[in-house]
């Protein structure tokens, strides 16, 4: 009876000889004694029981994954596998009934020798699910999870755990092939560790809001967060299991990425679904999309390479163990034959370099002259704008058309159609204190009072927030991310607003040069010109020809696209860290200098027809002028102190060839 009795607990986790409380039905317990049976075989029957008790939980908890599918892939995954670890289960016990019919005399002592490994292996299943259930992992958040049970020492539990993460890993695998061949993502879920990036990052470096590069920013912490759930479901697609973006870029999520999967790896597999995108799919903004360029794409067949990788993929899920070495292999076999084909697309069939050429021309101001004219004739119309209209954006631009025309310079810069002038005025809030600090600069120039009228401020009109909007086309959009672009806009302002004050100064010069005016203002003006004119010529010449030149020929030489779209990264960040956008403090400095240089020109321009010019507004000028120098001398001479930028030293040497700065601590003496 003993024996029938454990049969029916190893089931159903009770048997007769287990009450029942009237007012409690989950309360179980066994009579305390039962004179046919050894209280040493009781004990072995508390065993059995509680083991029955585990499978009963296991039971219940397949049915419920199996019955709501709304658990995901993974779990359910893990489910099937749970039960067919609980069909050998059965079976064991199929046979353990059997051999008990055979044979009377069996013990339960026999039932519990030949169950040993699941009184193991329950447990420790059942404490599994109770830490996925409490913690609501999902994805391939429950692979790092299991994964922790299978370094066990017990052999029987490191190998089922292995058989629970293998089943796991086979979800894993498939949405890997899916995206490494294909370019979608079946993630109906949200369980993988990338999804898509709908909201384009724009933030700016350097001159907008600081913000810290995606070339140099900390990787984000792969632990799981508080709001991982909140996340996670903001990553989902709910409408379209299959993931198919026309050019949206995929993005990595680090609290789904698995801890024993390398984030170098997971980059790889998100270059090479973005690569696919672009192979494989056209632009349906594009007026283009139908020309020879769309179609030599389009054509590109990858399916025997394709299956190939999806063979070696797929032998991955055939083993207890996923081999990382062999995976990252397949990987990155893929995405060297993937990048090479595109950087033959875009060097040599689509002339990247020719588009850098152009970008040249427009952001980097590579024709001085063009910009000197562009310059003359929209002074005073961006100098009096306010506000961004069309009609003055349209007038930008056909201005700009004529200065191209009179130059002969239309054959050059042929792509005016994707470049064109916009205004972007900040909000007023965003700018406050920034044009606070310019107008205080002005007030005390000017002899002023923050109540009196309100000077003019330079950071507030056109010249510094004019902008150009670069439309990229079909296929360029893969290598001008929003980012770039923005970075480039950034360096332009610097490059534009650089310009016009140079401008203005050696305007300045022609109006002065054939009258005996004040010597204090040739004395500022020239101070003024000589640091301007300097620090121009090491941003066009040091920085920018020498950079780009090295860029071109890094393009030239490498045969990996992703190496040229880091190298272009790096470009951008090289030019925007020489041209101090990147140190927050000599940055502000240059600008202040800036706009002291400006509104000392529009001082003198207001005073010219008038017979005495007030010294002390002169004086002042010179001041806040020297005390700027002053504090960004003094800072980039730290810098080169500690050699972090090699052309600043050219730099440094131009404006102090005399040991004057240096004699007057910084300065350029007294005004």
């Amino acid at each position: 009876m003993a024996l029938h009795e454990a049969l029916i607990a190893l089931q159903t986790g009770c048997s007769g000889l287990l009450t029942l409380k009237q007012d409690d039905p989950h309360f179980k317990k066994r009579l305390p004694t039962i004179p046919y049976v050894h209280q040493g075989e009781l004990e072995i029957l508390d065993r059995l029981t509680q083991l029955g008790r585990h499978y009963r939980t296991l039971d219940e908890y397949i049915r419920n994954i199996i019955k709501t599918k709304t658990s995901g892939l993974y779990i359910l995954s893990f489910a099937f596998e749970l039960r067919s670890i609980l069909q050998s289960y059965l079976q064991c016990l199929s046979q353990l009934e059997h051999e008990c019919l055979q044979n009377t005399s069996l013990t339960l002592s026999h039932l519990l020798i030949s169950l040993t490994d699941y009184t193991l292996l329950f447990p420790a299943l059942v404490s599994l699910i109770n830490t996925l259930q409490s913690s609501g992992y999902r994805g391939c958040q429950i692979l790092d999870v299991i994964r922790r049970c299978t370094l066990d020492g017990n052999t029987i539990l490191s190998s089922t755990m292995k058989k629970l993460l293998c089943a796991s890993h086979r979800i894993l695998i498939k949405q890997i092939t899916s995206i490494v061949t294909r370019g979608q993502i079946y993630d109906e879920y949200g369980e993988f560790f990338i999804g898509l990036n709908n909201s384009i990052n724009v933030e700016a470096m350097g001159m907008t809001t600081p913000s810290v590069s995606r070339m140099t920013s900390a990787v984000v912490s792969r632990s799981h967060s508080p709001d991982r759930e909140r996340q996670t479901m903001m990553q989902t697609p709910q409408p379209n299991p299959m993931i198919t973006p026309g050019y949206s870029q995929y993005l990595l999520i680090p609290e789904m990425l698995p801890s024993y999967i390398p984030l170098q790896l997971a980059d790889k597999i998100v270059f090479i679904g973005e690569s696919w995108l672009l192979l494989k799919n056209n632009d349906d903004d594009d007026d283009d999309r139908n020309s020879k360029n769309s179609l030599a794409i389009t054509q590109i067949d990858y399916d025997e390479q394709n299956q190939l990788v999806q063979q070696q993929l797929h032998a991955l899920t055939l083993i207890d163990d996923l081999n990382m070495f062999e995976l990252e292999r397949i990987i990155e076999r893929a995405r060297i034959d993937l990048s090479l084909t595109l950087r033959n697309l875009f060097v040599d069939r689509f002339h990247l370099i020719d588009e850098l050429e152009q970008i040249r021309g427009f952001y980097l101001i590579e024709h001085g002259e063009l910009y000197t004219l562009f310059v003359n004739r929209t002074s005073q119309l961006l100098l009096n704008t306010k506000k961004s209209s069309n009609a003055i954006e349209n007038d930008i631009n056909e201005v700009f058309k004529q200065c191209l025309n009179d130059l002969h310079l239309d054959t050059i810069l042929t792509n005016t159609d994707k470049f064109k002038f916009r205004l972007n005025f900040p909000p007023s809030e965003a700018a406050a204190q920034e044009i606070s600090a310019a107008r205080r600069l002005l007030s005390r120039a000017q002899g002023t009072s923050d109540n009196s009228t309100i000077p003019f401020d330079f950071w507030s009109c056109g010249w510094a927030n004019l902008s150009i909007q670069y439309k990229v086309k079909y296929p360029m959009k893969a290598f001008f991310s929003e980012n770039c672009k923005q970075r480039y806009n950034d360096i332009f302002h610097l490059l534009i607003v650089l310009r016009y004050v140079q401008i203005e100064l050696n305007s300045l010069w022609l109006a002065f040069k054939n009258h005996h005016r004040n010597s204090l203002i040739c004395h500022l003006r020239n101070a003024m010109s000589f640091f301007i004119n300097n620090f121009q010529y090491y941003i066009q010449i040091d920085v920018l020809e020498y950079k780009y030149q090295q860029f071109i020929r890094s393009i030239l030489s490498s045969t990996d696209f992703q190496q040229i779209k880091h190298l272009h990264e790096l470009f951008l960040a090289d030019i925007q860290t020489h041209s101090f956008m990147l140190l927050g403090t000599a940055y502000q400095s240059m600008k202040n200098i800036l706009s002291i240089c400006v509104s000392f020109c529009l001082t003198i321009k207001q005073q010219e027809n008038r017979n005495n010019l007030d010294e002390s507004i002169l004086r002042q000028f010179g001041k806040d002028f020297n005390d700027e120098i002053k504090l960004l001398f003094g800072i980039l001479g730290m810098v080169q102190k500690h050699n972090a930028l090699p052309h600043l030293g050219v730099f440094l040497t131009r404006l102090d060839f005399n040991r004057f700065l240096t004699n007057n601590n910084g300065s350029f003496g007294e005004f």
